[in-house]
């Protein structure tokens, strides 16, 4: 889903160079810089329901992944009285401010889960990954929409941007805080692989 960004953001989206591999965002990255424009007092002109985000808990703790969810979640009702379930109503759309949220919502996830996570993830750009990465590419699609920055680790690659517009478009079900949580513990790749273990049920032939 493409639309209209302030200026702001599209400067951000300029800075964000490609990286040729994945590593950990520097010190006060572009990223960084973003998350504080909107954590700051006057960042509440950027994004929708300023007044339903309780910014005194966003500490970049895995915790706080709840406030943004209720934040989503107050959008997502207007969005649904607007527009209903997987659509973007008026108010999302007008004047930049849902892509803000979305972005915003993303990019704190996506940061939460990088300082949080028992495995190492890292911010790489989506261009720069889906050229990487043809295999992966196929899945994710050429137009990044909104996912100008994806996160990486050893295991696989993330959409955190596009995690927190499904949490406005289709509501609870896309919880940002399940995500933080199930992204912040390793997969047993061998255990996924191979299947639920079935040794202990019934046999169903009797």
């Amino acid at each position: 889903m493409r639309l209209f960004l302030v200026a702001f953001l599209i400067a951000l989206n300029a800075s964000l160079g490609p990286l040729a591999t994945a590593q950990e965002a520097p010190e006060r990255s572009p990223i960084d810089s973003a998350l504080d424009t909107f954590l700051a007092p006057g960042g509440d002109a950027f994004i929708l329901l300023p007044h339903k985000l309780d910014r005194s808990r966003l500490d970049f703790s895995m915790q706080s992944l709840a406030a943004i969810d209720e934040w989503l979640q107050a959008i997502h009702i207007v969005n649904m009285i607007e527009a209903g379930e997987g659509r973007a109503g008026d108010s999302f759309t007008r004047d930049g401010r849902g892509d803000n949220s979305v972005v915003f919502a993303g990019l704190y996830l996506g940061e939460v889960v990088r300082q949080n996570a028992r495995q190492a993830w890292a911010w790489q750009s989506f261009d720069a990954f889906v050229a990487a990465n043809p295999v992966h590419g196929a899945a994710l699609g050429s137009d990044e929409g909104l996912d100008t920055y994806v996160l990486v680790s050893g295991q696989g690659v993330a959409t955190p941007i596009n995690a927190a517009l499904k949490r406005v478009l289709f509501g609870p079900i896309d919880s940002v805080a399940y995500i933080g949580a199930f992204l912040s513990e390793p997969v047993d790749l061998e255990r996924a692989m191979a299947g639920p273990d079935l040794s202990g049920l019934p046999d169903p032939r009797g």
